[in-house]
């Protein structure tokens, strides 16, 4: 028989701390805490509900409160300096293997090969690898694939061997395939149509009308999305203006509540700006 779990105050309040940091997701918490992302997303409500409680207690309630702020404060250091990270490692993953074997040190007096490899984002075995270069049999059938694809933009893998055989060139159609997935050519054809319309009572026009749009402030539109990220999502909500296409606010948020909608609106009303129409 399994005993359930339990948190201490102290906990509940770190958990929370990081989730309003907003450096991570709550995937990303609860994975690292064992935990479930429910208990996450409560945990970070009942902080917030709270949160104004604390400046009506004693010196003792206010001490714990700079404690839990300091606390903050240094989570949100550490989230800052692992998405620093984390964005060094996007960039560099922009980067060729070629560059990326220039950056590692094999003399350095503290980081080691396999450490230096690990940070790059580069597996060690490429470090050692010396490319292969493309012979030249193979480079004459691509430009002869390169031409072909020119007269022929609808001809495939098996229409293309048999050009190539007709010109004395003997080539199997997977050799043809590999080759033109190399250079980017793809067969030309009508696609299926999977786009189908619903019944007439089942949609919902737009009521706005775009070219009654004359000015800015005529109508705002706004809309909620998310950007997937490898462990776990974020969401992301923006306010444009339809006229001058201006993104006049956005906000980002672990979990999907209407607090970060509301903030995002709130910043696009404080220049004094009244819309017409929030679509």
């Amino acid at each position: 028989m399994t005993t359930r779990r339990t948190h201490s105050p102290e906990f509940k309040a770190r958990v929370a701390m990081e989730a309003i940091s907003g450096r991570k997701t709550l995937q990303e918490i609860a994975a690292d805490h064992a935990i479930h992302p429910i208990q996450v997303s409560q945990w970070k409500k009942q902080l917030l509900e709270s949160a104004s409680d604390l400046f009506g207690k004693g010196r003792k309630d206010k001490e714990r409160g700079d404690h839990q702020t300091r606390e903050a404060e240094l989570f949100q250091e550490i989230g800052k300096l692992k998405m620093e990270l984390e964005w060094l490692k996007k960039s560099l993953s922009c980067s060729t293997a070629h560059e990326l074997r220039r950056l590692v040190d094999q003399n350095h007096p503290q980081l080691s090969v396999r450490r230096q490899c690990e940070l790059l984002g580069l597996p060690k075995s490429t470090l050692y690898y010396k490319p292969v270069p493309v012979r030249a049999e193979t480079l004459r059938i691509m430009a002869r694939i390169d031409a072909w694809y020119l007269d022929d933009p609808a001809s495939g893998s098996r229409r293309m061997v048999d050009y190539l055989a007709a010109e004395g060139i003997k080539v199997g159609r997977d050799q043809v395939r590999n080759l033109m997935r190399r250079t980017g050519l793809r067969a030309l054809y009508p696609k299926p149509r999977t786009t189908i319309a619903g019944d007439p009572s089942e949609r919902f026009p737009c009521h706005v009308d775009l070219e009654k749009i004359h000015a800015p402030d005529d109508a705002w539109a706004t809309d909620i999305s998310y950007i997937p990220l490898r462990k776990g999502f974020l969401y992301l909500v923006a306010i444009v203006d339809l006229y001058s296409r201006h993104i006049l606010s956005w906000k980002l948020s672990n979990s999907l509540d209407t607090d970060f909608c509301l903030l995002s609106l709130e910043m696009a009303l404080g220049d004094g700006r009244k819309p017409r129409i929030i679509h």
